[in-house]
This record gives C-alpha cells, structure tokens and sequence, in this order.
C-alpha cells in the first residue's frame, strides 16, 4: 500500500524520465506509449533517454521536451577512469532533478541510475536483481507478449490512459529538399508507382537472400511507370556493387547519413518491402504499406501490425541450424510478387 500511494500522491508529475538504451525498432514502437503518456500528463516535461548513436530517431517528437544519450564507449574505459566516466553521468542525470524515471528496460544498470537520480517515482519491468530500488515493477517480460503492448503496460503502471497503439514518426523539414532531389535526379515523376526495397536488417538471420530481392525487383519493373528506390544505410554499404544490372528503373539510395533521409524516401513509396528491420516500423508509423519478410521464431513478441493497417507479413524460417542453407530461403519471391501486385493493383 505505501508503494501504490507514493503514485497517488504525486498525481501531477513535473519531470519525466524515459529510459529505453534499444535500437530503431524499438524506439519507434515506444512512441505510442510516449504519446500515450503525454496526453495523460500534458503538463510534465517528458525527457528520453537513449543510445548515442541514435539521439535523432525521435528528437522532432512533440511529445518530447529533451533527448539524451548514453555513450556506450564508456564500457570501454576500464578502472578508476570508468568509475568516474560512470559517477559523472550519475550526476548528470541527478542535476536534471527528475521526479519520476521509467525504464521500459530491465537492467541493474537503470535501476540504479533511477534510485540514485534522486527521483521519488522509479518505475521498470520487473526482473531486476536491484528491484529493491524500485517503487513500482511492472509485471512484464520482454518475448512473453508482445512489444507494443508491453511498452504501453509499462506507462499504464503510471497511470497513462491508452487510447491508441499507432506509432509516431515526425518528419523533419530539413531534409524535404534533399528527398526532392533525389526524385529529380533519377527523374522519378511525382505520377510514378515507386517501390521501396530494404534487403538489410540488424541480424544476419533475419536478412532475405538479395538475390531473391533481384528477383522480385526484376517482375515489378516490367510494369509502366514503375520505378525502385534500393536504400542502402551503413549495413548495405557492401551490398552496393550488386546495384549493377538492376536496370534503368532501379535507383540505389544511401541513406546512412541520418534516420530522416530513410524515413523521407519511404513517405514517397506507395509501398515497402523489407526484412524485420527499423525500416518496417518506420513505414507503419508514416502509414506507408510494407511487406515484411517476416522470421516465424519473432512472431509472438514483433508481429503486432495488422493488414488493416497495410502491413503485410511473409514468414520464413532463419536456418539457425543449418548454416548451409540461405536465411529466409523458403519465402518464394512470386509469393512476394504477387502480394505487392495484389497491393498496388497492379495487372
């Protein structure tokens, strides 16, 4: 009972600290619960706290008053230097003078960065060997249920009131023109049917065989005024040489250089088509339709996308066990085609 009035008493939270050091995917799955929480206490100040690496995936989110960001290179440093490197964003976190933190992470780490913030709220999941340090643990564990539901429980536990589930992505004006030239450049016409493919993912196991990308990309450009935009970010650098003798409706895009450029070019597709990447969460948060190539051991936890909302999913097996097969091999690319003709309507 004292845990539970310490939420009552502070109704009206002035300080808010979010907590989730994941990557892209997740972050965009968050945003719901970050909206959903804002609207619930549109008076606090809501800050986030996230890797390094990805401080801009959600720094034009309205519903958020500062991103920050934990460099994960300090694990690196070793002795008392890493003591010190540790102490000192302690009390950087300590001098923003939070009044409530929520981890939707378990982890001793943000326990402890929670208790020692000095905030009198201190919410996470709860596996937590340093729990003790918490006033609220919420009874989830990540892969039991699914993610978006399982970050909405968590600011529920806050007393957020959900009424929606759709994600949040803002576009950001800065990079509109650089889209705009992209387009211009290879003469993609504002009246073409464009076709965005993602072949990358952040695990091997989940990657599509490129050539099975070919080999969809090849019966999808036979058709007038269809055109292909190949993103290529940091991980698909090396797949650039494969780009030669796609054809003359296949334009290769690197967007490495920031989320935004990856999320403008998908705002201009009618329609994506990707593994179980970052790439798919943004395209259901710009309401963009997606195929998504879809590994059937990740159903449970990630496919929580409905195709009333015009996201698609093909599932396949990984292969983990046999390392002389293709990831993803028994997803056939005429099953991929024929969805995506079945989507665009095209006969």
């Amino acid at each position: 009972m004292q845990k539970k009035s310490i939420l009552l008493k502070k109704n009206r939270p002035q300080n808010i600290l979010l907590i989730n050091l994941k990557y892209l995917g997740d972050l965009i799955v968050c945003s719901a619960a970050i909206r959903e929480l804002k609207i619930s206490f549109p008076q606090a100040q809501i800050s986030f706290l996230v890797r390094k690496e990805y401080k801009d995936v959600l720094r034009e989110n309205p519903n958020l008053h500062e991103i920050i960001f934990y460099d994960g290179e300090i694990k690196k440093i070793h002795g008392l230097k890493r003591f010190f490197a540790e102490l000192r964003y302690i009390f950087f976190l300590r001098s923003k003078k939070y009044d409530a933190v929520i981890s939707f992470q378990a982890g001793d780490r943000y326990a402890i960065w929670s208790y020692l913030s000095g905030a009198k709220i201190r919410i996470a999941p709860i596996q937590n060997n340093f729990g003790f340090l918490l006033t609220e643990k919420v009874n989830v564990i990540e892969e039991d249920l699914d993610y978006m539901t399982y970050y909405l429980k968590i600011v529920e536990k806050f007393r957020a009131r959900i009424n929606s589930k759709q994600t949040d992505f803002i576009l950001s004006k800065g990079y509109e023109n650089w889209s705009e030239e992209i387009f211009d450049k290879n003469k993609i016409d504002r009246s073409d049917i464009v076709i965005g493919i993602h072949p990358g993912a952040s695990e091997s196991t989940k990657i599509w065989p490129f050539e099975s990308f070919q080999e969809v990309i090849s019966s999808l450009t036979v058709y007038p005024n269809v055109k292909v935009v190949l993103f290529l970010g940091p991980a698909e650098s090396q797949m650039k040489y494969l780009v030669n003798g796609l054809g003359e409706n296949v334009f290769p895009v690197d967007t490495s250089s920031s989320i935004q450029q990856l999320a403008w070019m998908i705002s201009k597709c009618s329609l994506v088509i990707c593994n179980d990447s970052g790439a798919r969460h943004l395209s259901a948060a710009l309401k963009i339709a997606t195929i998504s190539l879809f590994p059937e051991d990740k159903i449970k936890p990630w496919k929580f996308y409905s195709e009333e909302e015009k996201q698609y999913f093909i599932i396949g097996r990984r292969n983990t066990n046999s390392y002389k097969k293709s990831f993803l091999d028994d997803i056939n690319p005429d099953e991929v085609v024929e969805k995506a003709k079945e989507i665009l309507e095209l006969k």
